[in-house]
């Protein structure tokens, strides 16, 4: 099998998805994500930030960092800075 035979295989698995963070567009292979790891593919802190998805209707669903976020093709999801602690 060649370099191009097995990439179009790993494609083929794994096709692309075209999702948006904060209006900005990724294309990832897998749509498994941890809320985490997609803030951190957008170059957001989760320690910062929490993930929310842009529903059909305009509600936001929020994720907790640990939370698999199932994402299919069109997703769009928006960063929601954490509130800080209150003294």
């Amino acid at each position: 099998m060649t370099v191009q035979e097995a990439a179009t295989a790993a494609e083929k698995k794994h096709p692309a998805i075209n999702i948006k963070i904060d209006s900005k567009p990724y294309v990832v292979h897998d749509d498994d994500w941890e809320a985490s790891a997609l803030l951190r593919l957008a170059g957001l802190d989760a320690a910062e930030y929490d993930l929310a998805q842009i529903k059909k209707d305009g509600t936001l669903k929020r994720f907790k960092d640990t939370h698999v976020v199932k994402v299919d093709e069109g997703d769009e999801f928006e960063s929601i800075k954490q509130d800080g602690p209150v003294a």
